[in-house]
């Protein structure tokens, strides 16, 4: 069975959704970030060093960083769903969108939330995250016109 470490405000939330999406079975173990430095505790480093989530495990098997654990998860258990044949060209794109997710896109957002802890200290640098979020937005939007999904008409992972 997968077994989801989750940490609290983490990325570990999308791994859940694709669980849930493909309807398998999975557990839950929850780790908690230190109220005042936000750092995972030692249980999850024991896991993995890095004590970052997501992390899961499948029997033997540890999977970090989100774009890896949903490529293993949707090659091991989905049965063929929620990706393209990796024969075609639209499983190109779907690589694509997939890293972009948590490598382009992320940065912004992570560094608009990180800065927002700030406060006043951090104003000065609110407009150019704005800026960034803004463009990568507005890349999605285009990217996404005249389709119900970013792939097309498939709905994938």
């Amino acid at each position: 069975m997968i077994v989801v470490h989750h940490l609290n405000d983490s990325r570990s939330q999308r791994i859940l959704w694709l669980l849930e999406e493909l309807k398998l079975p999975y557990e839950i173990k929850h780790y908690a970030r230190d109220a005042t430095t936000r750092l995972a505790p030692a249980e999850l480093k024991a896991v993995h060093p890095l004590g970052k989530s997501p992390v899961i495990t499948d029997g033997d098997m540890t999977v970090i960083e989100s774009g890896a654990i949903i490529d293993y998860v949707i090659r091991r258990h989905a049965g063929g769903r929620l990706q393209p044949d990796p024969s075609t060209p639209a499983y190109d794109h779907y690589q694509q969108w997939m890293h972009y997710s948590e490598g382009s896109a992320m940065l912004p957002l992570m560094l608009f939330m990180y800065v927002g802890r700030l406060g006043e200290a951090g104003a000065p640098l609110h407009p150019r995250l704005e800026s960034e979020i803004a463009n990568h937005l507005g890349y999605v939007d285009g990217a996404l016109a005249g389709k119900d999904w970013i792939l097309g008409s498939e709905f994938s992972g």
